[in-house]
């Protein structure tokens, strides 16, 4: 089925009306149709342009103007940096826009000259983050437009100077990020000569910077992983302050080097750069990664001592659950099991949240709940009442009503709304439990002690509470 882009920006279905339309118009009340439309816009007629001539040097013009216009009316530094007001404007808006359209107009193939745009917007772009400390808000659009390029150069009539384009761009800017990856298509083997050959005359006989700080260092990794070098990939992520142990032993384990891999996930390991998936940048491995290819090595110590480690760090669920993977494939769950729930209990003296995870995570709401009794509920306190809506509906309608009374303390009238919400939950649970008369005293008791704040009596009578 056909469909076209309405000013909703949404795809629609032509109806069978105007396809039997269409369907019925010669070629000359075609063409004049298709010129009536295209007046109506002027993308339409950029787009009508370029179908007839690729290379339209006029239309290549306008977008540069639109290109032009739309980064002159980025300003990074607006209002309040403290503001989320919605009606805020950056003006990245107007360069997503631009890019919509270039979008289109490769959807219907013009590579060549929007490819030129994406180079001039790519240079415009890069010239905002180097004269501005705020240039973080450009990610989105930098990235969108490093992306359509790599589709603009498909079939590049001078891979060389494609080549040598990039190379400058990276030397001068560095960023917005065009890699290697963004152009390996569509360089053929001369272009591939000149690329190597300045990046060569770039690097130069010094040694080798580091890949994530210095853009020729960063050049010579992408050509290693290109080529499939790994010993050469790993050499330039060894030679900085700090090893790439993430980096490195990934490479090596998609190598098949598992030894090697092994080796240098030791020293990851006496380095302290283990750490949780979220923290797994190029320097740190990942913990999971680690103890799955300690398992496979036939490890199992070494794999109970990283998991362990990890969540010694931060009590989380998300370790422990770790922990109990690995110790349930080593044999060893119950005892494991055990210490971490010793462990969690030695430090519960804050605040038992840690506590109450562990224990629903192993679906055991008897002692969440004695923990919650022992320590407090803390920053656990919903999923323990989500957790209990059906054994503990009267514990969890009390620990409802203890948090919204504790947020009462302060007058805050955007509060409002959630926490009358909680106290329809603690109601609901009262009912549930056959408790609705301790709800209403309950509800009964605190209309009586915030009967001054009119707001908050407001949002109870919306919710229909005594």
């Amino acid at each position: 089925m056909r469909t076209v882009i309405g000013a909703d920006g949404v795809r629609h279905p032509v109806s069978a009306e105007v396809e039997e339309f269409l369907a019925g118009l010669d070629d000359l009340s075609v063409r004049e149709l298709v010129l009536v439309l295209a007046s109506y816009s002027p993308e339409a007629m950029r787009a009508l342009q370029l179908l007839a001539t690729p290379d339209n040097t006029h239309v290549e013009t306008e977008l540069v103007r639109m290109v032009d216009a739309a980064i002159s009316g980025v300003d990074l530094d607006y209002g309040d940096p403290f503001s989320y007001d919605e009606d805020d404007d950056d003006g990245i808006t107007a360069v997503d826009e631009v890019l919509d359209e270039l979008e289109r107009h490769l959807d219907q193939g013009a590579h060549p000259i929007v490819g030129q745009v994406l180079e001039h917007l790519l240079a415009r772009i890069g010239d905002l983050g180097q004269s501005s400390d705020n240039a973080g808000a450009l990610v989105g659009v930098a990235e969108r437009a490093c992306e359509l390029y790599a589709r603009a150069v498909e079939g590049h009539p001078d891979p060389t100077a494609l080549a040598r384009w990039i190379l400058g761009f990276r030397m001068e800017y560095g960023w917005p990020s065009l890699t290697l990856a963004t152009v390996a298509h569509a360089l053929d083997d001369p272009a591939w000569v000149a690329y190597r050959d300045r990046v060569a005359a770039l690097a130069g006989n010094a040694p080798a910077g580091d890949p994530y700080r210095d853009e020729v260092a960063a050049m010579l990794l992408e050509l290693a992983d290109h080529d499939g070098d790994t010993d050469a990939a790993v050499t330039l992520l060894s030679c900085g302050p700090t090893p790439y142990y993430g980096e490195i032993v990934g490479r090596l384990q998609a190598a098949g080097q598992t030894a090697l891999a092994l080796h240098w996930l030791d020293r990851a390991v006496a380095a302290h750069a283990v750490g949780h998936p979220w923290q797994a940048l190029h320097t740190t491995v990942s913990a999971p990664v680690a103890t799955r290819a300690y398992l496979d090595a036939g490890r199992p110590d070494a794999a109970l001592a990283v998991a362990r480690d990890q969540f010694a760090v931060d009590l989380s669920e998300t370790a422990y659950r770790l922990l109990c993977a690995v110790a349930d494939e080593s044999g060893d769950l119950a005892e494991q099991r055990t210490w971490a729930i010793e462990e969690a209990t030695s430090r519960a003296g804050a605040g038992g949240h840690h506590l109450i995870w562990l224990h629903l995570s192993d679906g055991n709401l008897t002692d969440a709940w004695a923990a919650a009794d022992a320590h407090g509920a803390g920053q656990a306190w919903r999923e323990l009442v989500d957790a209990s809506e059906d054994d503990y509906p009267l514990r969890a309608a009390r620990l409802c009503l203890a948090q919204a009374e504790a947020q009462l303390t302060t007058p805050n009238s955007k509060q409002y709304p959630s926490i009358v919400a909680l106290l329809v939950r603690a109601r609901s649970l009262y009912d549930k439990a056959g408790h609705n008369e301790e709800a209403v005293s309950h509800l009964i008791r605190l209309r009586e002690a915030y009967r001054r704040r009119p707001a908050l009596m407001a949002e109870l009578n919306r919710a229909h509470l005594p």
